[in-house]
């Protein structure tokens, strides 16, 4: 049962989470982190992975498994929501960026920190932070 029950969890988390930042990057107006371009759809969108998410691990089979009897302790907890959500965050960053490529491609600076992803995607930001820096520091 541990098996599947780890693949389950994985799963659920990366969901979650993957529906959480695409709310949040909605809320906060944060264009360059959606994958779909109105706001309002992005986080229906968000919501209901979010959703479908909770109701299909927690509904599909029992889960309240002591971890003495194949359930998941909590250290294995705690390092299998890590996986899943830095693994969202990371398929956030990257396809967000992809999906929005044509962003902040205009000349015009943007801000600095979080609210450049306002204006930009990720990896054009980063891009700028680094080039900033090797002209910051004459490299």
């Amino acid at each position: 049962m541990t098996g599947s029950f780890t693949l389950d969890y994985v799963v659920f988390t990366f969901l979650a989470a993957l529906g959480l930042f695409q709310m949040i990057a909605s809320y906060s107006g944060l264009r360059g982190l959606l994958f779909i371009r109105a706001r309002s759809l992005a986080f229906l969108s968000g919501l209901l992975t979010t959703a479908v998410a909770f109701l299909w691990f927690f509904l599909s089979e029992p889960r309240n498994v002591p971890d003495t009897q194949g359930g998941l302790d909590g250290n294995e907890t705690a390092g299998l929501f890590t996986l899943g959500a830095v693994t969202a965050l990371v398929l956030t960053l990257l396809l967000s960026s992809l999906r929005n490529r044509s962003m902040g491609k205009n000349g015009r600076e943007h801000e600095e920190g979080l609210n450049a992803l306002r204006d930009t995607t990720y990896v054009t930001a980063l891009q700028d932070a680094v080039r900033s820096l090797w002209i910051r520091f004459g490299l």
